[in-house]
């Protein structure tokens, strides 16, 4: 009996630290464009009390790359908005969205991504040099959000990009 509990409680134990880092989840040629095509899973990252701040995908079109961000809030950023990725460094990297998106309320915050260009000669080769500290994201209705990242998942944005990379 004390096993089994004690088995229970380890087991209950490993799942709430548990956090898996980005796997590739597609990898595959369109058929019809003959594009080959790799994507991360998306990776949450939260806080130090397990609140989801941001999540992040890595995708890749041949030789062209995108980072993918979701902020879990009803916010608004609007195409052409400067995104500060803050370095381990202090450097900062500026990228642009490439898109609008407009959460209007709770229900509607998963379904829109902000998408932006990852250029392999500047953004990847800094991104694949040092880890991101933070990410600045600046929005039309809720001021600018910043994520400050925990250590364990700083590194995580250059994994999804080694990851996407074409073997």
């Amino acid at each position: 009996m004390r096993s089994s509990v004690l088995i229970f409680f380890l087991l209950l134990f490993s799942i709430e630290t548990f956090s898996q880092a980005p796997v590739l989840s597609v990898n595959r040629v369109d058929k019809r464009t003959n594009e080959h095509i790799r994507q991360t899973s998306m990776y949450l990252f939260k806080d130090g009390g397990g609140v989801t701040k941001l999540s992040f995908s890595i995708r890749a079109l041949d030789d062209t790359y995108f980072l993918l961000l979701n902020l879990p809030i009803a916010a608004t950023v609007k195409r052409g908005t400067e995104v500060s990725l803050i370095m381990d460094n202090g450097q900062v990297i500026k990228l642009i969205s490439n898109n609008d998106v407009i959460s209007l309320n709770e229900s509607d915050i998963s379904k829109r991504m902000m998408v932006f260009d990852l250029e392999p000669d500047k953004e990847i080769k800094e991104l694949l040099k040092q880890p991101v500290k933070a990410i600045s994201i600046p929005t039309a209705n809720k001021g600018t959000v910043v994520v400050n990242l925990l250590a364990k998942d700083k590194g995580y944005i250059r994994s999804g990009i080694m990851l996407a990379q074409k073997k």
